[in-house]
């Protein structure tokens, strides 16, 4: 949702298929940021708020670029109790797991929510949980990834957080620099440009395409609250 703000362009809310509202989505700033610029309410370039803070962004075509400013608190191979599994976290924005694999394409969709429901509601996580992504470093400047995604519970498409976190955590790990170019199980490529720094990156930005897709409108009173 697009919203009034007093001290930007506009307020981003994103909610997940659960119903309860997430502090970040990159994938959706970069779509809220594209449909205010075609409605005339954000600049070019323009600076709206979300939940994790302010994020700027341009529309470069059909492309979007969004700074998503910091990724903290990155974590190298962890081992934790009950999962077989080395896993890497970063936060970029929203907290995300991140295991890497020779390749993804063989794990199935079955196969992957069972891992990754497993780590999402770990006790090392613990209270909010974390994201998942199954990725895999094709070159210095190239990864490929899935993303399981709390409050969806269940695999994406895309996710803009996530290609941040896998990139910034494979630099760590010495496998990728800037920028690094991340397909995602949609086939869309999202470009991650960051300076890496002790505990994560400084100046993410996330590139990538954003194009309308349809357009309909509703009235409140066809969707009533659902019953608890």
């Amino acid at each position: 949702m697009i919203l009034p703000s007093d001290r930007e362009d506009f307020r981003m809310a994103y909610y997940n298929s659960d119903g309860g509202e997430a502090d970040m989505c990159g994938n959706g700033a970069r779509c809220a940021a594209r449909y205010a610029f075609d409605l005339g309410i954000g600049s070019n370039p323009m600076s709206f708020e979300t939940r994790s803070g302010p994020v700027n962004a341009e529309i470069r075509g059909e492309e979007v670029l969004v700074g998503i400013g910091e990724v903290t608190d990155v974590a190298t191979r962890l081992r934790l109790d009950g999962i077989e599994e080395e896993i890497h976290f970063a936060d970029s924005g929203v907290p995300h797991a991140v295991i890497l694999r020779d390749e993804i394409e063989s794990v199935t969709v079955e196969d992957f929510a069972v891992m990754a429901g497993r780590i999402r509601h770990h006790e090392y996580f613990e209270p909010e949980g974390t994201n998942v992504n199954l990725a895999t470093v094709t070159g210095r400047h190239d990864i490929r990834y899935r993303t399981y995604e709390r409050g969806v519970e269940g695999e994406t498409e895309a996710c803009g957080t996530g290609a941040a976190a896998v990139s910034v955590t494979t630099t760590h790990l010495g496998l990728t620099e800037s920028p690094v170019a991340c397909t995602t199980s949609g086939g869309d490529r999202i470009v991650v440009g960051f300076v890496p720094s002790e505990t994560g990156a400084a100046g993410c930005t996330l590139l990538g395409p954003a194009r309308v897709a349809f357009e309909g409108s509703f009235r409140p009173g066809d969707f009533p609250a659902r019953a608890e």
